[in-house]
This record gives structure tokens, C-alpha cells and sequence, in this order.
């Protein structure tokens, strides 16, 4: 295992678990929280190993530690994972070889898919469970677009309707800063190539929706937050509440100016996941904006 000082500033590392090589940035000073990124912010562990806005808000008030999911930047075993309980078993490996438990676990889109997983199997392993815009949950009559439709690679039209999908300004400077229509930056690369795993868990129907774990959340007992864009088209309204409305005690707030990639277009939401995990959000339904 690599020691790492947790006083300084992010430092990129990577750990052999179960004989796969995982990726990961660790920074900041505080409680421990685990981040589990998701489609669309691979970038909080790129190459130039910087924080995210976000991440960054965060790692002024925690110890976090951002792996890179399988098949995502160097993070290497891509092709043991069928399932998401492959995922889930993988980060409980991770959190023990990074000496992470317990701890806060933030899970981005289709990373809150496995905090919420992981709190299931594990909850030892969870002091709090953060969900920004989380996929899995299954919803009868919402469906979720055809993602992998969108962003297969085109010569005419650029990535506009993968950006459609998932900012709510497609054509925002964040939204073509992530996505530009011509791709030519190693992180900008990378999200296609990390893509392949996601495929694996969202390219046959019902596209990144588990009736199996809707019937689960009940199980889960540790405090949650479930946080979702407001132009979300990837998480729909109603599931957003059907997170909310499955986890016992669980709060559900709505950000504005955010679609699925809110922790990109609204880092300032971190401050929300700070007071929650600190213990200081309110109990109750709300809005951030």
C-alpha cells in the first residue's frame, strides 16, 4: 500500500488491488470522503492531476480520495467487470487498501449508483452517503434517453447532442470545454475510452436502471443526501424522488442551472454536500441555486 501525506495537496497514485491497477487522487485535510466520479467529470482524475472546482471545495474540508473507475485513465481490469456487483465488490477492495473506511461517500451519476450499492452491502464502510444526480434507480414510464446513441462519434454535428444530454447549456463554455465538438486533449480522449465500462452497465435496455436495487433502498441506514440537476434529462424528476422516497430519512434537493453533470456546471453545490456531511443541512426537501 502507498502512503500518502494528507496535508498536502492532491497527489496522483496509483494502487495494485486484487491484481488491477487503480488510479486515484488524494488531497486535503479533514474527515475522510471517497468520491466516485461519473460519465461525464473523469477529468477530477486526469492527467494534470488537478481537482475539479468542486472537488477542490471539498478537499478544503475533507481527506478525499478520487479513484478512477476501471477502463477510465490508467486504472487497469476493465475486463473483470460484467455487473455493477463487480463494481461494488472492487471498491470495497479499494477503500481497504487505501485505508478509507468509514467514511463520506459522494457519488457522482453513474458513481452514485455504486455509493449507494456499496452502502448496502457494506455499511460499515459508510458514515454518510451523498447522491449528485445518482443512475439506477427504476422508474415505471421514465425512461432514460439512449445515451451511447448520442455520443457514438460523428463526423457531422460535433458532440451537440451528447451535450444535450447532459449539461443543461449545451452550448455553455463548461459544456464545450468538456465536450468540444473536435477532440483532441488526452483527458478529452480518455472519457471515450472510460466510456466502455458504462457501456457495459447502460448500453442494453432499461439503460442504466436496476428494478433490483429500487426494491433495496429501503435496506440502506445511513444518512443520505440525493442531489439532482433541475434540467436533468438523464435522471428524470421522478426519479430523483423515487431515490428520496426509497432511502429511509433520505433529503432530496433540486440545483438549478444544472443538468446531469451538475457537479461541473454548479460546483458551488459542494457547499451543500459539506454542510451535509458536517451535519449542519437541514432536514427537509429544498432547492439550491
Amino acid at each position: 500500500m502507498t502512503v500518502l501525506d494528507r496535508h498536502a495537496g492532491p497527489t496522483r497514485t496509483t494502487l495494485r488491488v486484487s491484481g488491477r491497477d487503480v488510479t486515484l487522487l488524494r488531497g486535503g485535510e479533514g474527515p475522510t470522503l471517497l468520491y466516485l466520479h461519473g460519465l461525464c467529470d473523469v477529468h477530477a482524475v486526469g492527467p494534470d492531476d488537478q481537482w475539479t472546482p468542486f472537488l477542490a471545495h471539498l478537499a478544503a474540508h475533507f481527506d478525499v480520495t478520487a479513484p478512477a473507475l476501471p477502463g477510465y485513465n490508467a486504472s487497469t481490469g476493465l475486463e473483470d467487470f460484467d455487473d455493477v456487483e463487480d463494481y461494488v465488490w472492487h471498491l470495497v477492495d479499494v477503500c481497504q487498501a487505501a485505508g478509507l473506511a468509514p467514511a463520506a461517500v459522494v457519488g457522482h451519476s453513474l458513481g452514485g449508483w455504486f455509493a449507494a450499492e456499496l452502502a448496502l452491502r457494506r455499511p460499515e464502510l459508510v458514515r454518510a452517503l451523498v447522491l449528485l444526480g445518482p443512475l439506477g434507480v427504476h422508474v415505471d414510464g421514465a425512461e432514460v434517453p439512449l445515451f451511447f446513441g448520442a455520443v457514438a462519434p460523428r463526423g457531422i454535428g460535433g458532440a451537440g447532442e451528447a451535450r444535450s444530454l447532459l449539461f443543461a447549456e449545451p452550448e455553455g463554455a463548461v459544456a464545450r470545454r468538456c465536450l468540444p465538438d473536435v477532440m483532441t486533449t488526452p483527458q478529452q480522449l480518455l472519457w471515450f475510452a472510460g466510456l466502455a465500462g458504462a457501456a457495459r452497465l447502460g448500453w442494453k435496455a432499461p439503460h442504466f436502471q436496476s428494478r433490483k436495487l429500487t426494491q433495496r433502498l429501503g435496506r440502506v441506514r445511513v444518512p443520505t443526501l440525493v442531489v439532482r440537476g433541475r434540467e436533468d434529462v438523464l435522471v428524470s424528476d421522478e426519479a430523483g424522488r423515487a431515490w428520496a422516497r426509497s432511502i429511509p430519512g433520505a433529503r432530496l434537493v433540486e440545483v438549478t442551472g444544472a443538468g446531469h453533470c451538475l457537479v461541473l456546471e454548479q460546483p458551488g453545490v459542494a457547499a451543500e454536500v459539506e454542510g451535509f456531511v458536517d451535519g449542519d443541512a437541514p432536514s427537509r426537501e429544498g432547492q439550491w441555486s
